[in-house]
Protein backbone atom coordinates (compact mmCIF):
# COMPACT_ATOMS: atom_id res chain seq x y z
CA UNK A 1 0.00 0.00 0.00
CA UNK A 2 1.80 2.98 -0.80
CA UNK A 3 2.71 5.60 2.09
CA UNK A 4 0.42 8.53 0.83
CA UNK A 5 -2.96 6.53 0.94
CA UNK A 6 -2.20 5.05 4.39
CA UNK A 7 -1.31 8.67 5.75
CA UNK A 8 -4.81 9.52 4.07
CA UNK A 9 -6.47 6.70 5.51
CA UNK A 10 -4.94 7.20 9.61
CA UNK A 11 -6.29 10.70 9.31
CA UNK A 12 -9.59 10.23 8.37
CA UNK A 13 -9.36 7.53 10.97
CA UNK A 14 -8.24 9.65 13.77
CA UNK A 15 -10.36 12.38 12.40
CA UNK A 16 -13.70 10.30 13.44
CA UNK A 17 -11.74 9.36 16.37
CA UNK A 18 -11.25 13.37 17.36
CA UNK A 19 -14.87 14.36 16.03
CA UNK A 20 -16.96 12.27 17.79
CA UNK A 21 -14.74 13.20 21.21
CA UNK A 22 -15.11 17.13 20.58
CA UNK A 23 -18.80 16.63 19.65
CA UNK A 24 -19.44 15.14 23.20
CA UNK A 25 -17.00 17.77 25.21
CA UNK A 26 -19.28 20.74 24.45
CA UNK A 27 -18.58 22.85 27.71
CA UNK A 28 -14.60 23.37 25.44
CA UNK A 29 -14.27 26.05 23.23
CA UNK A 30 -14.45 24.70 19.68
CA UNK A 31 -11.51 24.22 17.55
CA UNK A 32 -11.15 25.07 14.01
CA UNK A 33 -10.78 22.04 11.67
CA UNK A 34 -12.10 20.69 8.84
CA UNK A 35 -15.37 18.88 7.43
CA UNK A 36 -14.91 15.42 5.60
CA UNK A 37 -18.38 14.71 4.71
CA UNK A 38 -19.61 10.84 4.39
CA UNK A 39 -19.58 10.67 0.66
CA UNK A 40 -15.59 12.38 1.01
CA UNK A 41 -14.64 9.78 3.22
CA UNK A 42 -15.88 7.19 0.87
CA UNK A 43 -14.39 8.10 -2.22
CA UNK A 44 -11.09 8.27 -0.27
CA UNK A 45 -11.46 4.89 1.55
CA UNK A 46 -13.45 3.24 -1.21
CA UNK A 47 -11.36 2.94 -4.24
CA UNK A 48 -10.40 -0.43 -5.94
CA UNK A 49 -7.06 0.16 -6.44
CA UNK A 50 -6.32 0.92 -2.83
CA UNK A 51 -8.29 -2.35 -1.30
CA UNK A 52 -6.54 -4.32 -4.30
CA UNK A 53 -3.24 -2.78 -3.06
CA UNK A 54 -3.79 -3.41 0.83
CA UNK A 55 -4.72 -6.49 -0.04
CA UNK A 56 -1.98 -7.69 -1.79
CA UNK A 57 0.45 -6.14 1.11
CA UNK A 58 -1.01 -8.54 3.37
CA UNK A 59 -0.30 -11.37 1.13
CA UNK A 60 3.54 -10.25 0.35
CA UNK A 61 6.21 -11.33 2.91
CA UNK A 62 6.37 -9.25 5.89
CA UNK A 63 9.62 -6.95 6.68
CA UNK A 64 10.48 -7.09 10.27
CA UNK A 65 10.37 -3.06 11.29
CA UNK A 66 12.12 -1.45 14.82
CA UNK A 67 10.16 1.44 14.22
CA UNK A 68 7.40 1.36 17.23
CA UNK A 69 4.05 2.14 16.52
CA UNK A 70 2.33 5.23 19.21
CA UNK A 71 -1.28 4.60 20.30
CA UNK A 72 -2.25 6.81 17.72
CA UNK A 73 -0.83 4.22 15.16
CA UNK A 74 -1.94 1.74 16.98
CA UNK A 75 -5.81 2.86 17.01
CA UNK A 76 -5.62 4.50 13.43
CA UNK A 77 -5.05 0.98 12.26
CA UNK A 78 -7.69 -1.24 14.12
CA UNK A 79 -9.96 1.38 12.86
CA UNK A 80 -9.06 0.96 9.61
CA UNK A 81 -9.51 -2.13 9.90
CA UNK A 82 -13.25 -2.00 11.09
CA UNK A 83 -13.81 0.33 8.29
CA UNK A 84 -12.71 -2.53 5.69
CA UNK A 85 -14.51 -4.42 7.39
CA UNK A 86 -17.32 -2.73 7.06
CA UNK A 87 -16.66 -2.40 3.32
CA UNK A 88 -16.45 -5.84 2.35
CA UNK A 89 -20.01 -6.18 3.69
CA UNK A 90 -21.60 -3.00 1.84
CA UNK A 91 -22.31 -1.78 5.21
CA UNK A 92 -20.58 1.57 4.98
CA UNK A 93 -23.44 3.76 6.06
CA UNK A 94 -23.68 7.27 7.91
CA UNK A 95 -24.91 5.45 11.46
CA UNK A 96 -22.31 2.67 11.16
CA UNK A 97 -19.73 5.41 10.56
CA UNK A 98 -20.94 6.89 13.91
CA UNK A 99 -21.26 3.75 15.88
CA UNK A 100 -17.22 2.98 15.06
CA UNK A 101 -16.51 6.52 15.53
CA UNK A 102 -18.07 6.36 18.54
CA UNK A 103 -16.75 3.30 19.35
CA UNK A 104 -13.06 3.87 19.70
CA UNK A 105 -13.80 7.49 20.92
CA UNK A 106 -15.18 5.79 24.33
CA UNK A 107 -11.84 3.68 24.51
CA UNK A 108 -9.56 6.74 23.87
CA UNK A 109 -11.56 8.50 26.47
CA UNK A 110 -10.72 5.43 29.14
CA UNK A 111 -7.15 5.16 28.59
CA UNK A 112 -5.00 5.04 31.75
CA UNK A 113 -3.15 8.31 32.82
CA UNK A 114 -0.54 7.62 35.57
CA UNK A 115 0.17 10.74 37.48
CA UNK A 116 2.02 10.96 40.88
CA UNK A 117 -0.58 11.41 43.60
CA UNK A 118 0.10 12.80 47.39
CA UNK A 119 -0.62 10.70 50.35
CA UNK A 120 -2.68 12.09 53.74
CA UNK A 121 1.06 11.98 55.78
CA UNK A 122 2.41 15.03 52.57
CA UNK A 123 -0.80 17.41 54.76
CA UNK A 124 0.35 19.56 57.28
CA UNK A 125 -2.90 18.97 59.25
CA UNK A 126 -4.11 21.85 62.35
CA UNK A 127 -7.19 21.21 65.21
CA UNK A 128 -9.82 23.15 63.70
CA UNK A 129 -10.40 26.58 65.39
CA UNK A 130 -11.81 29.24 63.90
CA UNK A 131 -7.98 31.53 63.66
CA UNK A 132 -6.58 28.24 61.99
CA UNK A 133 -9.92 28.35 59.24
CA UNK A 134 -9.49 32.51 58.43
CA UNK A 135 -5.96 31.26 58.32
CA UNK A 136 -6.30 28.78 55.62
CA UNK A 137 -9.07 30.29 54.14
CA UNK A 138 -6.77 33.57 53.19
CA UNK A 139 -3.80 31.22 52.28
CA UNK A 140 -6.20 29.28 50.11
CA UNK A 141 -7.47 32.77 48.12
CA UNK A 142 -3.66 34.21 47.68
CA UNK A 143 -2.79 31.10 46.20
CA UNK A 144 -5.79 30.67 43.74
CA UNK A 145 -5.19 34.55 42.78
CA UNK A 146 -1.64 33.68 42.09
CA UNK A 147 -1.82 31.36 39.82
CA UNK A 148 -4.76 32.29 37.95
CA UNK A 149 -3.14 35.55 37.45
CA UNK A 150 0.02 33.28 36.67
CA UNK A 151 -2.35 31.62 33.91
CA UNK A 152 -3.56 34.82 32.44
CA UNK A 153 0.16 36.06 31.91
CA UNK A 154 0.57 33.02 29.64
CA UNK A 155 -2.57 33.66 27.45
CA UNK A 156 -1.64 35.32 24.39
CA UNK A 157 -4.21 35.08 22.91
CA UNK A 158 -3.42 34.88 19.06
CA UNK A 159 -2.86 31.31 18.05
CA UNK A 160 -4.05 29.24 20.86
CA UNK A 161 -7.05 27.74 19.51
CA UNK A 162 -4.41 25.92 16.68
CA UNK A 163 -3.75 22.87 18.07
CA UNK A 164 -0.82 22.10 15.17
CA UNK A 165 0.59 25.79 16.56
CA UNK A 166 3.92 26.35 18.67
CA UNK A 167 1.95 29.38 20.57
CA UNK A 168 -1.16 26.52 21.77
CA UNK A 169 1.86 23.96 23.10
CA UNK A 170 3.75 26.71 24.44
CA UNK A 171 0.76 27.49 27.01
CA UNK A 172 -0.17 24.27 27.72
CA UNK A 173 2.65 23.14 28.44
CA UNK A 174 3.15 26.34 30.96
CA UNK A 175 -0.20 25.32 32.21
CA UNK A 176 1.50 22.27 33.14
CA UNK A 177 4.11 23.55 34.59
CA UNK A 178 1.78 25.79 36.56
CA UNK A 179 -0.40 23.17 38.17
CA UNK A 180 2.42 21.13 39.38
CA UNK A 181 4.03 24.42 40.89
CA UNK A 182 0.17 25.10 42.68
CA UNK A 183 -0.22 21.26 43.75
CA UNK A 184 3.42 21.77 45.30
CA UNK A 185 2.75 24.82 47.09
CA UNK A 186 -0.66 23.74 48.55
CA UNK A 187 1.38 20.87 49.84
CA UNK A 188 2.62 23.63 52.06
CA UNK A 189 -0.29 24.86 53.38
CA UNK A 190 -1.39 24.32 57.38
CA UNK A 191 -4.80 22.55 56.77
CA UNK A 192 -7.51 22.40 59.84
CA UNK A 193 -8.17 18.62 60.22
CA UNK A 194 -12.01 18.66 58.94
CA UNK A 195 -10.65 20.44 55.27
CA UNK A 196 -7.53 17.79 55.20
CA UNK A 197 -9.15 14.76 53.56
CA UNK A 198 -10.80 17.98 50.83
CA UNK A 199 -7.25 19.29 50.51
CA UNK A 200 -5.75 16.25 49.57
CA UNK A 201 -8.12 15.52 46.84
CA UNK A 202 -7.49 19.31 45.80
CA UNK A 203 -3.59 18.45 45.39
CA UNK A 204 -4.34 15.35 43.66
CA UNK A 205 -6.46 17.13 41.35
CA UNK A 206 -3.56 19.82 40.34
CA UNK A 207 -1.07 16.95 40.25
CA UNK A 208 -2.84 15.72 37.42
CA UNK A 209 -4.07 18.23 35.73
CA UNK A 210 -0.34 19.11 35.44
CA UNK A 211 0.17 15.89 33.61
CA UNK A 212 -3.30 16.14 31.78
CA UNK A 213 -1.60 19.31 30.18
CA UNK A 214 1.61 18.13 29.16
CA UNK A 215 -0.28 15.46 27.02
CA UNK A 216 -2.73 18.19 25.60
CA UNK A 217 0.62 20.08 24.55
CA UNK A 218 1.73 17.67 22.79
CA UNK A 219 -1.78 16.92 20.86
CA UNK A 220 -0.69 17.61 17.74
CA UNK A 221 1.87 14.11 18.03
CA UNK A 222 -0.14 11.87 19.91
CA UNK A 223 -3.99 12.93 19.64
CA UNK A 224 -5.10 10.02 21.26
CA UNK A 225 -3.54 10.58 24.68
CA UNK A 226 -4.07 13.96 23.96
CA UNK A 227 -7.86 13.34 23.74
CA UNK A 228 -7.94 11.31 26.98
CA UNK A 229 -6.64 14.01 28.63
CA UNK A 230 -8.61 16.61 27.98
CA UNK A 231 -11.88 13.43 28.99
CA UNK A 232 -9.66 13.75 32.16
CA UNK A 233 -9.52 17.30 32.35
CA UNK A 234 -13.13 17.79 32.19
CA UNK A 235 -13.98 15.88 34.91
CA UNK A 236 -11.13 17.12 36.89
CA UNK A 237 -12.69 20.74 36.63
CA UNK A 238 -15.90 19.35 38.09
CA UNK A 239 -14.12 17.88 40.69
CA UNK A 240 -12.18 20.89 41.55
CA UNK A 241 -15.54 23.09 41.94
CA UNK A 242 -17.22 20.50 44.30
CA UNK A 243 -13.95 20.86 46.52
CA UNK A 244 -13.79 24.65 46.64
CA UNK A 245 -17.34 24.89 47.46
CA UNK A 246 -16.55 22.22 50.32
CA UNK A 247 -13.90 24.58 51.46
CA UNK A 248 -16.11 27.40 50.93
CA UNK A 249 -19.19 26.09 53.16
CA UNK A 250 -16.94 25.26 56.02
CA UNK A 251 -15.47 28.09 56.24
CA UNK A 252 -18.77 29.90 55.78
CA UNK A 253 -20.14 27.96 58.72
CA UNK A 254 -17.41 30.15 60.83
CA UNK A 255 -18.54 32.93 59.73
CA UNK A 256 -15.34 33.41 57.31
CA UNK A 257 -15.87 34.08 53.61
CA UNK A 258 -14.02 32.41 50.49
CA UNK A 259 -14.19 33.33 47.00
CA UNK A 260 -14.29 30.03 44.99
CA UNK A 261 -14.76 31.81 41.98
CA UNK A 262 -10.90 33.25 41.75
Amino acid sequence: MSRIRFIGALVVSVALIGGALWFRFVRIAPYSAQVVSVSELEQLLSEDAFLKDLYSATTTPRVTSTTTLSQTDLIGREMLTDYLSLKSKGEVTPDNLVSLADKYAEGIMNLDIKTRKASLNQIIVLPDSEANLATYGNTMTNIRSKYKALVAAQYTGSGIADINSATFSTFMGATAKLYQASANELLLVRVPVSLAGNHLELVNNYLENAEVMKLISNTSKNPTQAYAALNVYTQNTEKESKLLLKIQTTLMASGIMFNTNI
